[in-house]
């Protein structure tokens, strides 16, 4: 009779493949002290996102092939420049997190409210002269399992954000209320992150487009019942070439950022819905002088204690206009498809983005 196989365990790898669902992620609620240094444990919270990229590191370097001297068009060294980090954020809205992002968008904003009632975060355009055009940095974590056995542990220090969307769209689930946030940074980074221990995942408060409220130019869809659905986006459009300069700083020989800073800030509004009889947006649009009024998204969630108050968001301007209005369809019913442009008053804020959560201290206020 043959010998039975031999069934001796084979030793394992010296590391297990890491599935990307382990991934961890943590970022400061509260601003870094300066844009070198990384944020402390206390200033820090772990939230969930749905996206499964992680954080872009990008060392740049150059050559010396159009170097003259060398007697050919021939690289024969490389230099380092600098390193590139960004990271993309997608998540279905909470309260929580739009507070923190419209709060770290701006970088000028208010909270009122006290515990038990929740507390309400309104930002709005930070004044260029009044509190310069620097973006509040935060750090942002990563990890897929815990020292020693780390696969990533890392963290960007100096991040701001870039700009985002917000979506709203009909249908069931989470996914009808959701924001992707793009988010750049200095090129700093601390290898391992130092965040010890790793903070629990934040309890999130998530809204639900069918708590919509939307009032545009006077018009009411939720009234209507003829909203479908609508993107919001801002962009601060951050003046990474500049963040290089004389001085700026270095990590391991490459470049790195020494001032995050806004440049043109832009903010759009589009929307889809049903058309109406007498069509009242086109009118609205090529009226002379143009119809304008008041623009408000809002979407309210849970009540938060006792009530009243609920978590909730709010964009909201005093000055808007249609500035472009096309038809379209949507499963066989007509449909206006809209952009609207958001004008300065004369007093007041240009926009303002508001959300009411139970988390306190948010941009360190």
């Amino acid at each position: 009779m043959a010998a039975p196989p031999d069934v001796t365990p084979q030793a394992g790898p010296t590391s297990c493949p890491a599935n990307v669902r382990e991934t961890k992620i943590a970022f400061g609620y509260k601003p870094q002290a300066d844009l070198a240094t990384e944020n402390v444990i206390a200033e820090v919270w772990s939230l969930t996102k749905t996206n499964t990229a992680l954080m872009t590191v990008a060392p740049v370097n150059e050559d010396d092939a159009n170097d003259i001297g060398k007697g050919d068009e021939f690289p024969t060294q490389t230099f380092p420049t600098n390193i590139d980090t960004a990271v993309t954020i997608e998540k279905y809205c909470s309260s929580e997190f739009l507070a923190w992002l419209f709060c770290f968008t701006t970088g000028k904003a208010t909270k009122s409210g006290a515990a038990g009632t929740g507390f309400t975060y309104a930002a709005v355009p930070s004044d260029p002269v009044v509190n310069c055009i620097n973006l509040p940095p935060f750090t942002f974590a990563e990890q897929i399992r815990t020292p020693p056995d780390s696969v990533i542990d890392r963290a960007g220090i100096g991040f701001v954000v870039n700009d985002w969307t917000l979506t709203m769209e009909s249908g069931p689930g989470r996914a009808n209320c959701r924001v992707s946030v793009n988010c750049v940074g200095t090129g700093k980074l601390a290898t391992p992150s130092g965040l010890t221990p790793w903070p629990p995942v934040e309890a999130e408060h998530f809204l639900n487009a069918a708590g919509a409220t939307i009032n545009v130019i006077g018009i009411d869809y939720v009234l209507a019942a003829s909203f479908i659905s609508a993107e919001f986006r801002w962009n601060n459009n951050v003046r990474l070439p500049s963040g290089l300069y004389p001085g700026s700083g270095t990590q391991n020989g490459y470049a790195i950022r020494g001032r995050m800073e806004y440049g043109n800030r832009e903010c759009t509004l589009t929307f889809v819905a049903r058309a109406a009889k007498g069509s009242p947006e086109y009118l609205a649009l090529i009226a002379s002088p143009q119809t304008e009024g008041p623009a408000t998204i809002a979407v309210n969630g849970a009540t938060i204690g006792a009530g009243p108050g609920k978590h909730n968001f709010s964009i909201a301007s005093t000055r808007a206009v249609f500035s472009a209005v096309v038809n379209g369809d949507s499963d066989g019913i007509v449909t206006v498809n809209c952009t609207v442009r958001f004008l300065k008053p004369t007093t007041g804020p240009y926009i303002t983005l508001s959300a009411t959560t139970t988390k306190d201290a948010i941009l360190a206020l």
